[in-house]
Parts: C-alpha cells; structure tokens; sequence
C-alpha cells in the first residue's frame, strides 16, 4: 500500500516513527511538505500577500493527485487543524479512492467533530504505530476491521452517524522494540532538514499541565487515575544501549554538530539520566539542546547534563503566581525555579525560561512579580508565549471559569479552530500585560543599559506596539546562520532553528521562484519503499540503509 503524509512547518519525529512502522510491514510510505512560509502558527513574521504569492499548495496538490497514494495521512494538532482540512478536502475531491486518516492531538481529542466534516474516513487516537499498521494492513485486504484498537469513525449502521471509539491499547513500555524513525523523511526534502538533527528519547512526561496535550493523553490512558496529575507510569524511556547505538550511527552517517532532544523533561528519569551519563563517550557525545522542568533540575542531573553535552535548557516556568502553577499542575515552587536558573548559570548552560502571559486568574500583581523575579535571577532568555488553549485540556475549562474566554469559544476550540483562534495573545489577552511582555523582550534583547534607556524613557512602548525586536531577532539569526560547529550563545538564537529557519525560507523561496519561472516543475516530494526484510538485521539502527529517496 502507498502511505502519503502530508505535514507543515517543522520536521516531525512522530510522522518518522509511523512511517518506519509501516514500511516494516511491507509498505511504501512518502511526504509532502507545505513549509507555509509567512502564514506560521506564531505569526511573528505573517503577511498574507505575501503568503499567498509564496504558496506551494497547487503544486503539493498536483503531486499529490500524480502520485496516487492508497492512504493520506494527517497530524492533526488544534493548531493546524483548518489546514489539515483544507489539504484534505483537496485529498476527497481529486483521489476519489484514497482512504483518508487522522491522527494526533487534536483528532485524539476531538474525533467525532473531525469525521463529521466528511473530510476524514478514520480517526486514530493515542499512539499510533500498531494501530495505523492495522489500519493499512487490512486496508489491503480489503476491508477495515472495525474492532482495531485506538479508531475512532462514524458507524454508517446508525443515520446520525454515532460516533464509535475503540478502546486504546495501553501505552507501550518497551520503546526499543520500535524501529528507528525514518530521519530520510524530511531530510529528503533538501537541505534546510539536514541542519541539526532531532531524536527522542523517551516519551510522555510526569506532569499533567493543564494547558499541555499530555494533559489530555494521561487522562484517556488513565481514566481510573485520581492522581493523574501526576502518572509516573505516563514516562517511557529507550535503553540506554539504544540511545547510545543510535548517536553513534548518526554520528557517523549524518555528522551533526547539535541535536536537540525532544523529550518533554529529559531530568525526569535522573537514574537514567546518570547512567547515560556514565555510559557515553565521545563516540556519541553531540551538543545539544533539550527541555526540562525546575523540579527536577538539581546539582546532580545538572552535572550529568553537562557531561553528556548539553548546550541549551529550555525550563517551563509558566507562572510565578503558586495559585495559578497548582492550577496549571506545576508543583514546583519559587525556590526550585531560582536555583535552576542559577544552576544553568553556574554551569555555564545556556537557558531559555518560558513565561505564559493570558493565564487563567492572572493579574498585573503576577506580572509585576515575574519582572522583578527575572531580575534578580537572570536566565539566557526570558521566552514569552501567550497562551494557547487546546481542545482536550482542562486548560480549556478553566479559561471558562476564569473569564478568560466564553463557552462559545471553548465550544468552538473543540471543533475546529481557525488561525489565531486558539491564542490569548490575538484574541483574549489583558491589555494590562501587554508593557511587562515588552520590557521582558527588551531586557533580551538589547544590553542592560540599553535596556535601562529605552524603559526609562518610555521608547520601549514604541519598540513593542511596532514589534521592532523580531528584526532585531532575525538579524542575530542570520548573523550566526553559517556558525554550525557549535550552539551560538542562547540570547542571540535558539534551538537548531537559528540554522534551519533561515534556510527553509531561502530554499522554498527559491523553490516558488523557479516553480513561477518554469524552470522547475515539481516540489520536493520524499518515496520510501518498504524495508526489505532480507535487509533488517538484528541491529534496528544499521535497517536504516535501507531506505531511498
């Protein structure tokens, strides 16, 4: 069978992990990819003219028609859910004999809405890869086995369409018995994606912010949980020998000089954690950046992050109001975020904090205290996200309580969500939080006593009103754009997009120039065949040569 995704914006590990899944079962798996270049999530930097002169969808359309797949497939977050929609419209409409599917946060939550639309034959909720391989596997027999795990559809025996959820299939403890993600995937699309290299070394996390899909995840895979805030057995990790095998084969076929890790906590496990740490040598070692929470940043799993080459933190504060963090499901107290912060520094690890303005319950007290906070205990960067409310997460029920947004709006967030729609800074924010986002912004970008005029002059209003940082920002991003033996210093960029960015948006241009000037005629589209089996060996890494472009 022919698997085609179709993905946006960002390389995905999750959509790898499916596609290594499937052609293990003997099938052909392949990626197109919308980069949306100035029509992002974040928006920072959107025009809409100019998105629409630099769109690639009647190209990506016309492949997509060319190549005739079986099955499409679609990660659907809240976040992008109308684009899902509109590209699997153009799925119904120009492949009659396609078999459409969705997966992700957003289909995992909100189902019935999602097949309701007629755009959508199957749902798979939770995690996918025994579920999505069923699926495709019976598909090609001609016929789907209704009873699979984890699916979700409209059952055509009843005229409403009632909408039928299978149970989900406990979560799996043995990560190493899946095959490597196929990195060609989205390193096949050119040469933005071999910049910096992503992996994951464990799965789920601890905690239950509310505002969080895990959120969401913990309480459908433990409905009988009281304690589901915090669900240990929600974190999996790989062996050790795994992750160790795999930085050398990555070492050795694509040279990296960062990596980022994707793990929603990499101190979570710290007993892990020390044993990769003791373990690893030189022969794996890649600098890197990664995602951790205060709780569990100490003197200890600080050290063993130093020693395996850790680069870059990003902490999730979230809040400084302790009211607001046991909302939200965050423990942690003020104590614990200070020494964290100092940890970094005193290790000389570069750290972003994020801070979520438009919180449930917030006031100009809270904000008054995280300006003050971030002054006496000063990390790299100080990242500022307005929030963004999920279908699926209690975040979305206490933004009710609170005022934040009506229950219309939360009615609609379960439904389908426009751009824009989901986030307190476009649609529900306080005004009053608006100054305080911008001296934050300020004092990181520009240096303390440049920092000091433009707040003591008031000009910071200005700067902030206009969003005159993100020129500043992008100018740092492509001053660093070639330094790629190391991770500049976190201040000026950050993660491996400093790298990648820049580059995404210069190929792509160049891509629609030469697409509106004839001289090429075909976006990049990537094609793997099923892995031969004569060709996997007991080494789940070396399986990788098999694959093609």
């Amino acid at each position: 069978m022919r698997v085609l995704f179709i993905y946006n914006e960002v390389e995905c590990l999750a959509l790898q992990y499916l596609s290594s899944a499937l052609r293990q079962a003997g099938h052909e798996t392949a990626l197109l990819f919308d980069p949306r270049l100035f029509d992002g999530f974040r928006q920072e930097y959107n025009n809409r003219l100019v998105a629409k002169a630099c769109s690639l969808k009647p190209w990506i359309v016309k492949q997509m028609r060319e190549y005739q797949p079986d099955v499409v497939g679609f990660s659907v977050l809240t976040a992008n859910a109308d684009w899902c929609a509109s590209y699997a419209e153009e799925a119904r409409k120009h492949l009659p004999n396609a078999t459409i599917v969705a997966g992700g946060y957003h289909a995992t939550t909100s189902p019935g809405p999602m097949l309701r639309t007629g755009l959508y034959d199957w749902v798979i909720r939770g995690e996918a890869e025994d579920a999505f391989v069923g699926l495709v596997n019976s598909l090609e027999v001609g016929g789907v086995d209704r009873s699979l795990p984890n699916l979700a559809y409209l059952d055509p025996a009843h005229a409403d369409g009632e909408l039928i959820e299978n149970p989900l299939t406990p979560y799996e403890q043995d990560l190493d018995r899946y095959a490597e993600p196929d990195k060609e995937l989205f390193l096949g699309l050119g040469s933005p994606f071999r910049v910096g290299h992503m992996v994951e070394w464990r799965r789920g996390c601890p905690w239950g912010c509310t505002f969080c899909g895990n959120n969401a995840y913990r309480k459908m895979y433990y409905p009988d949980r009281a304690d589901y805030m915090y669900t240990r057995d929600f974190l999996r990790s790989r062996s050790v020998t795994r992750v160790l095998d795999e930085l050398r084969y990555v070492k050795a076929k694509y040279d990296p000089k960062v990596l980022r890790v994707n793990d929603d906590d990499i101190c979570a496990d710290e007993a892990w954690l020390k044993e990769l740490a003791e373990r690893m040598t030189d022969a794996e070692r890649i600098p890197f950046k990664c995602f951790a929470i205060p709780n569990n940043i100490n003197e200890r799993t600080i050290r063993y992050l130093k020693q395996i080459g850790c680069a870059q933190i990003q902490m999730g504060v979230q809040s400084l109001n302790p009211e607001i963090r046991k909302m939200l499901g965050r423990p942690n107290s003020e104590a614990q975020i200070a020494r964290a912060i100092d940890l970094a520094r005193e290790h000389k690890i570069g750290l972003f904090v994020d801070q979520i303005f438009g919180l449930p319950g917030e006031t100009e007290d809270d904000l008054r205290t995280v300006e003050s906070f971030y002054q006496e205990h000063v990390p790299d960067c100080v990242s500022i996200y307005w929030l963004d409310i999920w279908a699926g997460a209690d975040i979305l029920q206490q933004s009710v309580d609170a005022g934040t947004i009506t229950q219309e709006t939360a009615d609609a967030i379960k439904q389908y969500s426009e751009r824009g729609d989901i986030s307190t800074m476009r649609r529900y924010h306080n005004d009053f939080a608006k100054p305080y986002a911008w001296r934050i912004d300020i004092r990181n970008v520009f240096g303390k006593h440049m920092a000091r005029f433009l707040i003591g002059t008031g000009l910071y209003r200005v700067i902030g009103r206009l969003n005159l940082t993100k020129f500043i920002k992008a100018w740092r991003v492509i001053k660093n754009v070639n330094h790629l033996h190391a991770f500049p210093p976190a201040r000026e960029v950050y993660d491996i997009t400093w790298a990648r960015h820049p580059r995404l948006v210069a190929y792509f241009i160049g891509l629609r120039v030469k697409l509106a000037l004839g001289l090429v005629k075909r976006v990049p589209m990537v094609v793997l065949p099923p892995v031969d089996s004569a060709e996997v060996t007991k080494d789940p890494v070396a399986s990788q040569s098999a694959l093609r472009v």
